[in-house]
Order: C-alpha cells, then structure tokens, then sequence
C-alpha cells in the first residue's frame, strides 16, 4: 500500500491521497488523490512494482464537488500513512484493503477495511484530527 500510495503521490503532485483501496485479488490499488486545485484523479498502481498501469484520469467534479473533497482534505491532520499506521496498531496482523477519508457524525475520519489474520473482516475508523480509534468491529 505504501508503494502505491508514493507512486499516486508523485504522479499528482502536491496531491493529497483521500482513498487507496486494493482491487483485483490484491494485484492492483485503485488510488484517489485530490490536487491542490480540488479536482480527485484517480490511478491504477501495480501493487508489487509500485508502477502506475493507469492514470492519473481527473473525475468529473463540479464546484460543489471539488469544495467537499478541499474540505475533508483540510480537516485531516493525519495522512493516509498515518491512519494505516493507527489501524495496525488496532488490529495487529491485519491487512488494509481499503482505506478512505470520509465523514462521520460532523468529524473527518479516516475508515478502513482491514481482513484480520483470522480471516474475519473488521471495520475500523479513525478520528482525522487526533489519530482516536472510534470504531473497530468484526463485520463477520
């Protein structure tokens, strides 16, 4: 994840990764970035070489759409390497496959999905500003 996401933040640069989810059995991160002008792109990365295989292709965002994603950006003080970092220490042996910048009850929240080493999928959600574990729970 930490590849793909390098990879996403160096083909938009001064871009902010809001979403890196793994698709295609792990073979692939699907990274969403916002630039420094609002707009999301979005890039397909290679999850063993690191290589981008597609993108970064701009979403098609209107005003009030771009304004949204500034704001999650700014109201995140922790970055996606950050967050994964506080949903391992939360669920130790875990793999992420999917983290995302959202909203939840008027706070920005980093939310993951992470397949514990038992096999059992877990939720957890991660307080953007100040790196709290608000949420972890088994989904299975």
């Amino acid at each position: 994840m930490q590849k793909a996401g390098s990879a996403a933040t160096e083909a938009v640069e001064g871009g902010t990764i809001i979403s890196i989810e793994a698709e295609d059995d792990g073979r692939l991160w699907e990274v969403h970035v916002v630039g420094s002008d609002g707009v999301e792109q979005q890039l397909d990365v290679d999850a063993e070489s690191g290589d981008v295989v597609s993108g970064p292709t701009a979403e098609d965002d209107d005003a009030g759409d771009k304004a949204r994603l500034m704001a999650l950006v700014k109201g995140a003080e922790l970055s996606y390497e950050e967050a994964a970092e506080k949903v391992a220490t939360a669920v130790p042996g875990g793999k992420i496959t999917e983290l995302s910048l959202d909203r939840h009850q008027g706070k920005v929240v980093w939310e993951a999905d992470v397949m514990g080493s038992d096999g059992t999928k877990q939720e957890v959600r991660v307080d953007a500003k100040d790196g709290t574990v608000t949420k972890n729970r088994s989904t299975d």
